[in-house]
């Protein structure tokens, strides 16, 4: 009889499902020393990636945790030379490399925590498509209400698509 931990409920053994990354928002603190702790979900997922490197930065107003090569291929992607240094170079005065730490957290750069005010704050993350996005409380509900604000129309475009939610 084969193990009920190592399958889905579908009976695929878990080595053989995709490796997809945790959904939701996860509310974290982010302390004066500005650590994050990382959600279990998460920790879980980033072990199991092949490619370890995490690099956090600002974007689009917003601090964001790049995995799984996601910056690399975000940068591959500008075929102009001279445009993607620009952006290295933008992206680098705010941050920087990170490591897990054994207690499952990151320290976000100095200047990150700084100009995006995440000291001593509750945060939301989410994960999508190999970013992890830190949403401050003013940005997360700021982006809440813009959401929102698409949710007729949206439905209206998903159900003509054959798609109910």
């Amino acid at each position: 009889m084969e193990d009920q931990r190592n399958s889905s409920t579908s009976g695929a053994p878990a080595a053989s499902r995709p490796l997809r990354a945790p959904l939701g928002f996860y509310p974290c603190k982010v302390d004066s020393a500005g650590r994050l702790k990382l959600p279990a979900k998460y920790q879980e997922y980033l072990d199991k990636l092949p490619d370890k490197y995490l690099f956090v930065t600002e974007s689009r107003g917003l601090a964001r945790i790049y995995t799984n090569g996601s910056w690399e291929r975000r940068l591959a992607r500008i075929d102009d030379p001279q445009l993607r240094w620009r952006e290295t170079f933008r992206a680098e005065l705010v941050g920087c490399d990170v490591d897990v730490d054994p207690q499952g957290r990151i320290t976000l750069p100095q200047q990150l925590r700084k100009e995006m005010g995440l000291e001593d704050k509750t945060v939301q993350l989410r994960f999508y498509e190999d970013v992890i996005t830190i949403y401050p409380p003013e940005k997360f509900e700021q982006e809440l209400r813009r959401v929102e604000g698409h949710r007729e129309s949206d439905q209206e475009r998903l159900a003509a698509l054959g798609i109910d939610f």
